[in-house]
């Protein structure tokens, strides 16, 4: 929500074909940082509803949401809910915050894989028939690396299919479309991934326009259960560097989603298990990772320095953080949430945007000007809210809807 994501050129080129020529890199740079106050169950004073201006959006929590109802609904809510269950770069190697292409992928079908490698492999995954998957990317930012030297990047994807024997077939049948694909004229080799002889790997050299040095890319597809983890890996430090990030992601993987429990039929996927997301506004656009609730590490993929945000969930008591069209972020206490708005708040700043007009019956909201936008954040008793909109009158109605919708009783 705090910082657009935009994708790097010669990244999404690297990932997809390999053919681009200018770099346009994003990296996310600053951190959220948790205050060493001390916070304190002491409810906060409730704003009446009379005295904010809520436009026309609601400002009663919805009815529970059942479940899905349909198997495409499902396979959405399936994929949100993996979130949960799927490491980030960040927890193989601390360096590895910096946004990468879009940074998160709620994978729906096979067919959301063409935004991560050639077509071949969205189709072998497609014939293996799989049902839904998420995908975290990050890089070293480039403030943080030794110039070009030390930049690395990581793409780590998790994808379920019907069964074990499914998964094996998908991930030989991918590893070999991925091994087919020239870039830039040259074919990849097939590589072996340290302690998984399972996984089918391949790798090839590719200098993102404007470095100085080719990066060794590896690719692969590791079977685990009805699952295959599928990696990208770009590093300067050699093949065996890549492999080895490959190796540690698998390792950390496994564990992970061993914890998931897939439902069998995508119709009955609960979209709203834990009762949050009826109490936060909807988004409207269609936007595969809204309209869901995530547990902490599901939360961190979407945050600007997971790593910090690990640290400021772990201080607040953090539990669930809905995500619709404003960010519902639920809490231990009122403190808590106040640490939250301060640690964003504190981001922007740290950023150098320009603050802009509070919602004025709001004592503790912050809001500031994006470059074409406006983001606010508040408390709303043991909740923080973060509201974004191109006109800042629209983000103050959906904080002030919001903290209604969170406070009335």
């Amino acid at each position: 929500m705090r910082r657009s994501l935009k994708v790097g050129a010669a990244a999404a080129c690297a990932l997809i074909v390999g053919g681009c020529g200018h770099a346009d890199d994003a990296t996310g740079t600053s951190a959220e940082a948790s205050s060493s106050a001390p916070t304190t169950s002491t409810p906060r004073p409730v704003i009446s509803p009379s005295v904010l201006d809520a436009g026309a959006y609601p400002t009663a929590p919805r009815p529970p949401l059942g479940v899905a109802g349909n198997p495409a609904t499902g396979a959405v809510a399936d994929a949100q809910h993996m979130a949960d269950f799927v490491i980030g770069p960040w927890e193989v190697d601390e360096k590895l915050v910096g946004t990468y292409l879009n940074s998160y992928y709620v994978l729906n079908s096979a067919n959301a894989l063409k935004q991560l490698g050639p077509e071949g492999i969205a189709t072998a995954a497609d014939q293996a028939g799989m049902i839904s998957g998420f995908a975290s990317a990050r890089q070293v930012p480039a403030e943080a690396a030794d110039q070009d030297a030390g930049r690395e990047a990581m793409v780590n994807a998790v994808l379920r299919f019907p069964d074990p024997a499914a998964a094996v077939a998908a991930s030989t049948a991918m590893g070999e479309a991925a091994a087919r694909q020239p870039v830039k004229g040259i074919t990849p080799t097939v590589v072996t991934i340290p302690g998984h002889p399972g996984a089918v790997a391949s790798t090839y050299p590719f200098t993102p326009s404007g470095a100085a040095q080719p990066r060794a890319t590896v690719r692969s597809f590791t079977p685990h259960g009805p699952y295959v983890f599928m990696h990208f890996v770009q590093s300067v430090d050699g093949v065996d560097r890549a492999t080895g990030l490959v190796a540690k992601a698998v390792d950390a993987q496994g564990p992970a989603i061993d914890e998931f429990v897939a439902a069998g039929d995508l119709a009955t996927v609960p979209l709203d298990p834990t009762g949050l997301l009826a109490k936060t506004l909807p988004a409207g656009v269609a936007e595969a990772a809204k309209n869901a609730v995530y547990a902490t590490r599901g939360a961190e993929h979407f945050q600007s320095n997971p790593v910090a945000s690990a640290t400021l969930f772990s201080d607040t008591g953090t539990t669930q953080v809905a995500m619709g069209s404003t960010n519902v972020y639920q809490t231990k206490d009122d403190g808590a949430a106040v640490m939250i708005t301060n640690a964003f708040s504190q981001e922007m700043t740290s950023d150098g945007m320009a603050t802009a007009d509070t919602v004025t019956a709001l004592p503790d909201s912050h809001c500031y000007a994006l470059t074409q936008a406006f983001y606010c954040v508040a408390p709303a008793g043991r909740y923080a809210i973060e509201a974004r909109s191109g006109q800042l009158a629209d983000v103050h109605q959906q904080l002030s809807a919001q903290y209604v919708m969170l406070t009335a009783k």
